[in-house]
């Protein structure tokens, strides 16, 4: 069974945010309630930053309202928020801990006689680790050596997959083409956020 809610818009059609079906809002002026015949259970992320979400005979829609130029420039900038974002997820400000923590690990590795000095960095991770256990120091560099090498991975993805987007962006003449390339964009950084675990 199709459960029902209401689309709260303006008088020009602007959603402005969903209600139940068993609740009918009392609507300021200026405000109407369209019945919508499928759950929305939050904003849908737009295609464009600067697309707005309509309603119209009980069906959503989205509305380009900035000149293409300018959707551009917000959408190639909204790829530099995206990698950040990654980035802060993945190691926020610990890139030099983590960077001492892959060195001590190669080095550890490399290591063709053992046992070798141990860093603090390895003993600690094998230590205090997510599967919650005490772990060989061998177990404990290469999980940090394994991670430094998928970050690094990332990293080059995340590089040549936003120069790609972005010449799609800048290509772009029509606002139906530079959502398309937006949203390959998006799918790839929702993509990669899984397969990093973030």
């Amino acid at each position: 069974m199709t459960t029902l809610q209401y689309a709260i818009s303006d008088t020009a059609g602007r959603v402005l945010g969903f209600a139940d079906e068993d609740r009918i809002p009392v609507l300021p002026d200026g405000q109407v309630a369209h019945v919508m015949v499928e759950r929305v259970p939050s904003f849908p992320e737009p295609p464009l930053p600067t697309s707005t979400l309509h309603v119209a005979n009980n069906e959503l829609y989205w509305v380009e309202t900035a000149p293409l130029d300018q959707a551009k420039d917000l959408a190639i900038a909204r790829t530099y928020a995206d990698v950040d974002a990654v980035y802060e997820a993945a190691i926020g400000k610990r890139e030099p801990e983590y960077a001492a923590a892959e060195e001590a690990a190669r080095f550890y590795l490399a290591a063709l006689v053992k046992p070798v000095p141990v860093s603090d960095y390895i003993t600690g991770h094998a230590r205090s680790n997510p599967t919650g256990k005490q772990q060989t120091n061998e177990w404990a560099a290469r999980q940090i050596v394994e991670r430094a090498d998928a970050f690094k991975w990332a990293k080059l993805q995340m590089r040549n997959v936003r120069f790609d987007r972005q010449a799609e962006m800048r290509a772009a003449t029509t606002p139906e083409q530079l959502a398309a390339a937006a949203a390959a964009w998006a799918d790839f950084i929702t993509w990669l956020r899984s397969t990093l675990g973030l």
